[in-house]
């Protein structure tokens, strides 16, 4: 590996470390302590790494002024807290990567390798900036979502946030307004869920006065509110079909009518969109396509907790110091088997169980450490059914047996079976497939083939 590294780094322990670990991998290593040196050696790099807090000066600042002065050169921002606004805000100005103090060797070395290896028009942007009131976590998984909310941060394209519930899709879809062009302008949120079509239009669109039973004055709908802003569209997947034509028209041309107007009218909004289901595997294919491609030109990904568990101490710590806070409590954090009760959940309800999980506990203890969670198991053991539901389930069997219907019932059994898990994962055919303990390829098949039998009978 060849290069020329500038660490700009007022910290002169850190600048030494990252200077032998750099030299011992063959690239030559310039140092700067504050912007001023640093403007001189610019020309002199072929990689950038920053820290986020000079002395009397922003690293981050650095690099937005950089960008903004058509420097391309691959940028790593390093920081002690890798706050989910910090990594969005970098990722939107170009930054390779945000690393954590103290620095992992081999994370900074897989990091310049990218850098080095990465021409100036192929960088996409990073940036930094101190995290609200919600926290979405700090492992290496989330930080691969922030960056890609980075991204979608420094362009106008449609968004589509996917995660089961309660992984902090809205958080989400907020982070990328608050750091996008669209700051300035409303982020307004609607959820579809259970809306019939009609008033979801009345309520998308808006309506005029008399356009149905009780409309009595005219209304102004979700997408003129979030004019200019953004408009955050939440558990898409249960909009109904019918409706869905007309949403796709709209992100076509942003052109749409009023219900009970015959007038077209104009609205320049930002759609993002947010569902906990797989839209392109639903057993009934009640999702358009060419709206899933519309609405997913930045698709978003937010792993389940139970898949990013580094991120649980921070956010047990997070809801403790909050819990604190609104509830005037004097509480010092957590103990270990409490943690290590924490680390054994499945989080079905993902961040939003966790945090109310520890508020529970907090509002009980008041004071102190918390000593243990009381967690609640979302079912119970299915694969070990009592003597009541085997004999059930062998009256079944003998009742198909004897009407010579074996087959018909167990196609009934599967089809229910196959319905039952789809909607118990929300759609999520990978989850199924690792549930029955078959490949994607096999679940598939089997539904294909469930379909057709259902469509010949």
């Amino acid at each position: 590996m060849q290069g020329r590294i500038l660490v700009i780094d007022d910290h002169r322990e850190v600048v030494y470390a990252v200077r032998r670990l750099l030299e011992s991998r063959g690239l030559e290593v310039l140092s700067a302590a504050t912007t001023q040196q640093a403007q001189a050696l610019l020309d002199q790099a072929d990689a950038l790494i920053i820290d986020i807090r000079l002395e009397q000066e922003s690293g981050l600042e650095l690099l937005r002024q950089l960008r903004s002065e058509a420097y391309e050169t691959p940028a790593i921002i390093l920081s002690a807290h890798t706050f989910p606004d910090n990594v969005v805000e970098a990722s939107k100005h170009g930054a390779q990567q945000v690393l954590a103090k103290p620095i992992d060797a081999e994370a900074l070395i897989n990091a310049v390798h990218e850098a080095l290896a990465q021409t100036p028009q192929d960088t996409d942007g990073l940036a930094i900036d101190h995290f609200g009131n919600d926290i979405l976590g700090s492992s290496a998984a989330m930080m691969e979502v922030f960056k890609l909310l980075g991204v979608a941060a420094s362009n106008d394209l449609n968004v589509l946030i996917t995660g089961e519930t309660g992984v902090g899709k809205e958080i989400s879809a907020e982070l990328i307004h608050r750091h996008s062009a669209r700051v300035q302008g409303p982020f307004v949120a609607l959820n579809c869920t259970a809306m019939p079509e009609n008033l979801l239009e009345a309520e998308l669109f808006g309506h005029t006065a008399g356009a149905f039973t009780g409309a009595t004055k005219a209304s102004t709908g979700k997408i003129e509110s979030a004019a200019g802003g953004t408009l955050f569209l939440d558990e898409i997947g249960d909009m109904p079909q019918a409706f869905q034509a007309k949403l796709l028209r709209f992100l076509e041309d942003k052109s749409f009518y009023r219900l009970g107007d015959s007038t077209p009218r104009q609205a320049d909004v930002r759609i993002i969109a947010a569902t906990n289901r797989e839209l392109m595997s639903n057993w009934d294919n009640s999702f358009r396509s060419d709206l899933y491609f519309r609405l997913a030109q930045i698709p978003v990904e937010i792993p389940p907790l139970r898949d990013r568990q580094d991120d649980l101490p921070a956010l047990i710590d997070f809801f403790v110091q909050s819990a604190n806070q609104e509830m005037g409590l004097e509480l010092q954090g957590v103990s270990d088997s409490a943690l290590a009760q924490a680390g054994a959940h499945n989080w079905p309800g993902n961040v939003r169980e966790l945090k109310n999980t520890v508020f529970r506990a907090a509002a009980k203890k008041q004071r102190g450490i918390i000593e243990r969670f009381e967690l609640i198991e979302s079912n119970t053991d299915a694969s070990a059914p009592d003597a009541e539901q085997r004999q059930t389930i062998d009256q079944q069997i003998d009742q198909a047996l004897q009407a010579g219907d074996l087959g018909q019932f167990l196609h009934d059994v599967e089809q229910r079976a196959l319905h039952r898990a789809l909607h118990f994962h929300s759609g999520n055919k990978s989850r199924v497939a690792e549930a029955l303990g078959v490949s994607r390829n096999t679940l598939r098949a089997r539904l294909q083939q469930t379909l057709e039998r259902s469509e010949a009978e």
